[in-house]
């Protein structure tokens, strides 16, 4: 309940201003007016830009709202009170002046939250804003980008028609949304979340790589023999393979597009030898007269870098020989018509082959390819040998999971944009219809953990919202954890996509750290500064108090042991729910070998890999990316500073933010890197 002043756009732009009387609670999603004996009682969204900002600035604080589209000018609270039961069982806080009956703490749980309490004003001026374009939630482990993510959804269900003058004619509902993630153990707790607290069905939850499989089976209908990759790589190949396109950044892509025109030039140049020529009946006909046009457009066009102005689409090819085109078509005999469609496909696949791309731009930049292996492997391979047996794989027409979301893009840019006979080459799929529900094309996009993406996906995905409608993302660019994938600025989330023409781009960074204790966070920031060589970005939680972060010295052989400790006396603790066990780098075989002496202890686990599950939870810092536990214990931070693989340190710091309670880190000698961390900050215990 929040009593306040507000200004309301009147007739004309007049300002009204009145004192207003609001209820709200999180489950209530519509604006209602209810009178009772001449009385009227204002019952609000939980969305609602008044009342978030009335819940979230200091009382007698007026705030002026600028959001295009809102009738509220400002708001002003006075006064506000927090209910935790209902009447007859009356239990809240009222601010200003006492309370009625003092409120008991709850334990914050962990976990993602759609719907939170305490959010800062930061955090509601970041949701509430306009209601389309992008928006770019940034900010540290903690600090409610997820959260904010989820209340924008919610918002859009609620208010996209309370004052909204002009929303440009897009409509926001659950089947128009979807949220994308890269990480599926985060994506199965989305799907529960949103689900559970928001009552949005489960499937607008995807994942980024079964999305990117499904695109392909849906836009690549002619492969010319193109086939996943069977043979089973070693993992160090396997890696070195993967950083060579998951590091590449949105200049690549460019670079990319450019040499993708290229061979769609000079194989448009040659139509006058493909196999459908030969259904013609003499070199003068209307086939001739089409590979003529085609190779007439090949001479036409100018090469470009961004592909959503491309002229080399085949909807742009089309609008050029379309007359002559339709022609061909129909001068052949009835009886082969199907036949000259289906060699035509073949014909237009070869032309536009995503493979022949990437064959040719990454076969050309080896240096580049070494570098970035190096950085995925430290250098354990052989870059030459693997670059060629990569090359090697595109020429047999072999792909491999790391591919596909660039071919999946290359695809994207050049296919038509609707399913439209008329408008484009017969029986061609269109690019956007993965991205539409029924005959409406999707109007609110959100990426959660950005970061993680390689920039082929973050384009693709960014490129299929509604021109319209809203793409929501959040990141931390200093949360990459993968040594061969990731994404070090938001760039390439602007490459090809339509949806900056309505409206700048919005970033908010979040400074407040909520998932941490005040003694984690302040051991996180000092971690941060000297990790990173610069001033953290974010502050402690000053609410949550608990025991400060725990180094354990202690030899290997002892290791299973002192963990099968630290899990009795964490059990005991009314606090501590979950308790994870946290690898920083990926090796697998050590974590088996691990779990195998803790069962021999006694202790409980959880499946291997798992990011939830009764017992000990034991898995590594890229398979928990984006979740919370009560309780962590990290292993390997001595090893992070001699390290040789890329993002070390990243996953390092995702590691120690992964915990909201108690924090331990068990090494067998002292981390060099926690040498010029203040000792104030945590305790150290050596046997």
């Amino acid at each position: 309940m929040v009593e306040v002043s507000t200004e309301v756009a009147g007739d004309g732009d007049k300002p009204t201003k009145q004192k207003q009387l609001w209820y709200a609670n999180t489950n209530s999603s519509s604006n209602e007016v209810l009178s009772h004996s001449g009385q009227s009682l204002n019952v609000l969204s939980w969305t609602h830009p008044g009342l978030q900002i009335a819940i979230t600035h200091e009382i007698g604080d007026r705030k002026s709202i600028r959001e295009p589209g809102y009738r509220l000018i400002s708001v002003e609270p006075s006064a506000r009170a927090r209910f935790d039961n209902l009447f007859p069982e009356i239990s809240g806080v009222y601010q200003p002046g006492g309370a009625v009956r003092p409120r008991t703490s709850a334990r914050a749980k962990i976990g993602l939250k759609s719907v939170k309490l305490d959010m800062t004003s930061d955090q509601v001026s970041a949701f509430i804003s306009r209601m389309t374009g992008l928006m770019i939630v940034t900010g540290a482990p903690g600090s409610g980008k997820t959260t904010v993510a989820f209340q924008r959804i919610r918002l859009l269900f609620d208010q996209q028609y309370e004052g909204w003058s002009d929303n440009h004619g897009v409509h926001y509902e659950p089947s128009l949304t979807r949220v994308f993630l890269a990480n599926d153990n985060l994506a199965e707790q989305a799907k529960r979340l949103l689900n559970e607290e928001l009552d949005i069905p489960e499937h607008i939850v995807l994942s980024v790589r079964e999305f990117i499989d499904s695109y392909i089976s849906h836009t690549w209908p002619y492969r010319h023999g193109a086939r996943p990759r069977q043979r089973t790589l070693s993992p160090l190949e396997r890696a070195a393979r993967a950083a060579v396109l998951g590091l590449s950044d949105h200049h690549d892509l460019m670079r990319l597009w450019e040499v993708y025109e290229r061979q769609i030039v000079s194989k448009l140049k040659f139509a006058r030898r493909s196999s459908w020529m030969a259904l013609g009946r003499d070199e003068r006909g209307a086939l001739a007269d089409l590979a003529s046009r085609l190779a007439a457009v090949s001479s036409q066009v100018r090469i470009g870098t961004d592909p959503s102005a491309s002229r080399l689409s085949m909807q742009a090819v089309h609008s050029s020989v379309g007359d002559s085109y339709s022609r061909a078509r129909l001068s052949v005999p009835r009886g082969s018509r199907r036949r000259f469609d289906s060699l035509f496909h073949q014909w237009l696949y070869d032309v536009y082959d995503p493979l022949s791309a990437l064959k040719s731009y990454f076969g050309s930049r080896s240096a580049e390819a070494a570098y970035r292996m190096r950085r995925g492997t430290g250098s354990r391979v052989d870059e030459a040998t693997v670059l060629r047996n990569m090359l090697e794989d595109w020429t047999d027409r072999i792909y491999s999971l790391d591919d596909r979301p660039w071919i999946a893009w290359l695809l994207r840019f050049v296919l038509p944009e609707t399913n439209d006979p008329h408008s484009g080459f017969f029986n061609v799929p269109a690019a956007i219809v993965p991205a539409m529900t029924g005959d409406l094309r999707w109007t609110h996009i959100v990426i959660d953990e950005a970061q993680d993406l390689s920039v082929a996906a973050a384009s693709l995905i960014s490129s299929l919202v509604d021109p319209r409608g809203a793409l929501t993302v959040s990141s931390d660019f200093r949360q990459i954890v993968s040594p061969v994938r990731g994404m070090t600025s938001p760039e390439a989330l602007h490459v090809g996509s339509t949806i900056r023409e309505y409206g700048a781009d919005r970033v908010f960074p979040f400074a407040r750290n909520m998932r941490q204790s005040k003694q984690i966070g302040s051991f996180l920031q000092g971690f941060y500064e000297q990790a990173f060589g610069e001033r953290p970005t974010f502050s402690v939680n000053d609410v949550l108090e608990d025991i400060k972060p725990h180094l354990i010295l202690s030899p290997p052989h002892r290791h299973a042991l002192r963990i099968s400790q630290l899990v009795a006396v964490l059990r005991r603790s009314a606090d501590i729910e979950s308790v994870a066990l946290l690898q920083i780098n990926e090796d697998d075989q050590s974590l088996i070998r691990m779990r195998s002496e803790l069962r021999r202890l006694g202790m409980p686990l959880a499946p291997a890999w798992a990011g939830s599950g009764k017992g000990l939870l034991t898995t590594s810092v890229e398979r928990i990316k984006g979740i919370e536990f009560d309780a962590c214990i990290i292993l390997g931070l001595e090893e992070v500073e001699s390290a040789s693989l890329n993002c070390t340190i990243n996953r390092a710091y995702v590691a120690l933010s992964r915990p909201t309670r108690r924090l331990f880190i068990v090494a067998e000698d002292f981390p060099s890197i926690l040498r010029r961390v203040s000792r104030r900050l945590f305790d150290l215990t050596q046997s």
